[in-house]
């Protein structure tokens, strides 16, 4: 089996609204074979992956994936649920997964997974477990499952990072990743915060670094007032005999830049154990190493957040208990085992490694690794109590006293850290440090959660539910944001909502077909109406509203870049693109344009085109409210969804009212929108009403609304270039747009005969990458209401050969019977074929432009109306 292409949705996507992976797979040999042909594969596959006897599979019930496998279905379908079996198994809740045939040997696996990388070794896992098990080989699994189990925790968030983000989820706080470790965004825009693992974006970097340099932390603490151990920092290990005699032991040995304990070694109260202590620290650090009296009593670590002590816990060390039976490596062996452990901070507890000091440890005790421990005696394994290293934790929170919890906070507030860890020995909890003869050891940045959050004993603490709190203590992190998408119009109806957003007092971050906008300026140009671009502007810190055109090749291709919204807007939705990304039908567009009104949250609104029986057939998917907008006075979803107490935008008399139940507010008349040439330009009277609702249930008032659809042009002005712009000549009009499938064009040509022009001239070019019968009904569309047609071709081919789609638009435009071939020209330059059509269109003509690029087709057309004045103003003379 091959995988031929593998492409992850990070987000809610076509298939499921939670990250998934979308992998071609070609079966090769192993296609075309029933999984019932072979009853041992069966047999073998469920003893290998009992889950699987779980699984619903298109039956919805348990044990519907097994009645499909007696059945008989085939390996790609296989596949799927082994993948997702593995991902369950590493510690993912995913459940989706499709399988649908391409062709005769490869077929399409959907399947979810939270990572790209933990997806793919999913899908390889199995892969290889499917085709050996097929081929009556075996599979050592344990061994290959547990390489992928810790490969996949290192494509995932770990613990820390991991609950901070499930405590946004359930505030309603958006959450994104922007890395591929521990970088979170919390919120949207002007309103997110950051962290990395458990360190906030409010933490001092002269906090952080303070506490890294342990003998400036050491002083500082100590000149709060807070008891901290006699030290020495010596470089030589001279010097560090010189301490031990001056001091006296038990000493402990640390680097003075060191973190999770290593280096670190306790009781030295000898030569011997001192050169050995100050070796293990040189190995981490060049710098100076720390020597502290070590303190009697009890080690424990305090987490502060904020102004308040939130946790506590006891730590110990790793211990075996002998069997009588059993070696202590072998102990420890079943130790890291329990599948709470694992590598690199990526489980809820670390493994136990029989290291240099771990050696020295059961030295001390009269062991070794190959020793057999008498049943019931324990054995510790490491002096120090660390998570990073193996300890676990005993929950002390309730524990803690009044006076030990201030002692806390003050130290972290003396390192200068809103986010602490603090480390105290003392004998006592119920009293300060002060009176217990306790001490500050250590006060630590960006601290671990795991041990508040999956202790050995005692109940778990929300810790990072308190540090969200922290972050977000007057706001959920949102801005206000929409998503608009549709077969046409989009661009409009964005960039006029935006523009109502920017005069209603917010900082927009916008994106369309033109690039991307914040705050009214152009920072990226291009098509940019992904997910990539909506993720830039929501991480941009300064927006204050997000706006984002989200089109079909965006979301097919990539998902989306948001999990949810407070608005979406869908215009219409005709067949256009059809045949691209795997959208083959009006039904599959459909589909997927409804992806932004299934994101939209509790409490956001779907505004909705009554007059399109397709948009309106969504308003039962979207989990908020509903707001339609028509441009009819009597639609009777209108009326009908008014009288339960619904919102709407519709036209009547010429005006475009707002309403809620019984209640009417008159915003603007149609006549008075720029944008509407008159009230001619019925598209951009629709494109005014999704734009009004949506500002509406953005919140912006129906003063605002109306303001500033006044104040929105129908095209140039840098508002809304290239959408039914007009440049007026001497004795002609040009009108450009942006159309390019049929219900777009059937929209022009009735706006151009209201114009009512003598002779309609249409520059005429079409993208390649739509079918031919799209290509050929557009320009039937054309020669209905068109006197001339000259066409052009894109720059972008598309992957057509040149000449080939004006080949199909010529034949397209004559089979109408309308015009002759006299009144059909081909120049497929661009430039030129505006040029041409302005400059010998008769007097009293509108030609009508449809770009592929703007920039060019506005420069061609400003020049040729300034050379047919000039002529004209020859003429005159010569007169």
């Amino acid at each position: 089996m091959d995988i031929v292409s593998a492409n992850f949705f990070p987000g809610p996507n076509r298939h499921v609204l939670r990250p998934c992976m979308e992998v071609l797979l070609d079966l090769g040999p192993y296609a075309g074979f029933p999984s019932s042909s072979r009853p041992h594969f069966i047999q073998n596959l469920l003893q290998l992956l009992p889950g699987l006897s779980e699984h619903h599979c298109s039956r919805g019930c348990r044990g519907g994936f097994v009645e499909r496998l007696q059945e008989g279905t085939y390996l790609g379908h296989v596949v799927e649920h082994v993948a997702l079996e593995c991902l369950y198994l590493g510690g993912e809740q995913g459940v989706y997964g499709k399988t649908r045939e391409a062709d005769d040997s490869r077929v399409w696996i959907v399947f979810e997974s939270e990572t790209e990388g933990g997806g793919r070794a999913a899908l390889e896992l199995a892969i290889d477990v499917v085709s050996t098990l097929w081929d009556s080989g075996t599979v050592d699994f344990e061994r290959r499952f547990g390489s992928f189990r810790n490969a996949l925790a290192g494509f995932r968030l770990g613990p820390s990072t991991r609950a901070i983000w499930d405590a946004c989820r359930r505030r309603g706080i958006p959450v994104a990743r922007l890395d591929g470790g521990s970088l979170l965004r919390l919120g949207h825009g002007v309103r997110q915060r950051r962290v990395l693992a458990s360190m906030g974006d409010s933490t001092s970097i002269v906090g952080v670094e303070t506490a890294q340099d342990k003998n400036l932390a050491a002083r500082l603490v100590s000149d709060a007032g807070l008891p901290v151990p006699e030290s020495l920092t010596v470089t030589t290990l001279a010097e560090a005999e010189l301490a031990l005699v001056r001091m006296g032991g038990p000493l402990v040995i640390k680097p003075t830049d060191g973190h999770h304990g290593a280096g670190v070694m306790m009781n030295v109260t000898n030569m011997d154990q001192l050169r050995r202590g100050f070796l293990a620290a040189r190995d981490e650090t060049p710098g100076p190493i720390r020597l502290e009296q070590q303190i009697a009593g009890t080690a424990y670590r305090l987490l502060v957040v904020g102004s308040e002590m939130v946790a506590a816990t006891e730590r110990r060390v790793p211990m075996v208990v002998g069997d009588g039976r059993s070696s202590i490596r072998q102990l420890v062996e079943a130790l890291n085992r329990d599948p709470r452990r694992g590598p690199d901070h990526g489980f809820p507890l670390s493994p136990v490694e029989l290291d240099q000091e771990a050696l020295e440890t059961l030295s001390c005790q009269g062991q070794s690794p190959e020793a057999i421990p008498p049943d019931g005696l324990c054995i510790t394994l490491r002096r120090t109590a660390n998570m990073s290293t193996g300890a676990t934790a005993h929950d002390v929170t309730a524990e803690i006293g009044p006076a030990l919890a201030r002692d806390a906070i003050r130290a972290a507030q003396a390192v200068g850290l809103d986010i602490a860890g603090v480390d105290v020995v003392t004998p006592r909890l119920d009293c300060s440090l002060q009176e217990a003869g306790g001490a500050i050891i250590e006060v630590n940045a960006a601290p671990g959660l795991r041990m508040h959050l999956f202790p050995d004993e005692g109940p778990a603490r929300p810790v990072a539910d308190r540090i969200v709190e922290h972050l977000f203590r007057d706001h959920n992190g949102r801005i206000p944001l929409a998503a608009i998408t549709g077969t046409n119009g989009k661009t409009t109806v964005t960039r006029m909502l935006g523009h109502m957003g920017l005069r209603a007092g917010f900082r927009v971050g916008m994106c369309t077909t033109d690039g991307i906008a914040i705050g009214g300026e152009l920072i990226k140009s291009g098509d940019l109406t992904g997910p990539w671009s909506a993720r830039l502007v929501l991480n941009d810190p300064t927006v204050e509203m997000a706006v984002l055109e989200t089109a079909r090749g965006g979301m097919a291709r990539g998902g989306l870049g948001f999990d949810d919204l407070d608005v979406a807007v869908v215009t219409n939705i005709g067949g256009d693109h059809l045949g691209q990304d795997g959208v083959e039908t009006l039904e599959d567009l459909i589909h997927l344009k409804a992806l932004i009104v299934d994101v939209v949250r509790p409490g956001g609104k779907a505004v909705l085109n009554a007059d399109d029986p397709n948009v309106l057939g969504l308003a039962d998917r979207c989990r908020g409210a509903v707001v339609l907008f028509s441009t009819a006075s009597d639609n009777p979803a209108v009326e009908a969804h008014l009288a339960t107490g619904g919102e709407a935008v519709y036209v009547k008399h010429g005006y475009l009212y707002y309403a809620q139940g019984d209640k009417t507010t008159r915003l603007i008349g149609t006549r008075a929108l720029p944008a509407s040439l008159g009230g001619v330009a019925a598209i951009n009277v629709a494109n005014a009403a999704a734009a009004a609702a949506a500002a509406l249930s953005l919140g912006i008032s129906p003063r605002q609304v109306a303001e500033g659809l006044k104040a929105f042009p129908a095209g140039g002005a840098g508002l809304n270039r290239g959408r039914l712009e007009m440049l007026q000549g001497d004795d002609i009009r040009v009108l450009v747009d942006y159309g390019h499938n049929v219900p777009a064009i059937t929209a022009l040509g009735g706006i151009c005969r209201r114009l009512k022009p003598e002779r309609i001239v249409t520059v005429l070019g079409l993208p390649g990458d739509r079918r031919n019968n799209d290509l050929h009904a557009a320009a039937q569309v054309v020669a209905d209401f068109s006197h001339h047609v000259i066409i052009r071709e894109d720059a972008d081919l598309r992957g057509r050969a040149p000449g080939e789609v004006a080949d199909i638009i010529r034949n397209g435009v004559l089979s109408r019977g309308t015009l002759t071939p006299d009144d059909v020209r081909v120049i497929v330059d661009e430039h030129k074929a505006v040029e041409e059509a302005v400059l010998h269109a008769p007097p009293g003509s509108l030609v009508l432009v449809l770009y592929e690029r703007y920039g060019l087709v506005r420069e061609a057309a400003e020049t040729a109306l300034q050379m047919r004045a000039q002529a004209a103003d020859v003429m005159l003379e010569h007169a």
